[in-house]
């Protein structure tokens, strides 16, 4: 993932700044509580992480989610491979019952 990470944003970056290594990832406190989504939209990273889960690759995923740019995507998986606690915890924080 570090090395897809590179070829997306074009060289490495220190892992000091967190807002220079994940260029398209934020956090807006009157959005979804402050988790972590894409700069400029409302989608959590989560929902990203839980698409590719699914099996859809990063092409399939930005035809799902027109508005998303690859380079958004691929942030958004970096952003899980870095803070892959935290976003489990959103995930099963949001995880829908099933009745059966």
């Amino acid at each position: 993932m570090r090395q897809l990470r590179s070829l997306v944003v074009g060289q490495p970056v220190s892992t000091t700044d967190e807002s220079a290594q994940h260029v398209y990832i934020t956090r807006d406190p009157a959005i979804l509580h402050n988790e972590p989504i894409i700069r400029g939209t409302r989608t959590p990273v989560r929902a990203i992480v839980e698409h590719w889960k699914f099996g859809d690759a990063p092409e399939t995923i930005v035809r799902k989610l027109p508005y998303l740019r690859l380079a958004q995507v691929f942030d958004a998986l970096s952003y899980y491979d870095d803070h892959r606690a935290e976003i489990e915890q959103y995930i099963a924080a949001n995880r829908v019952p099933v009745n059966d």
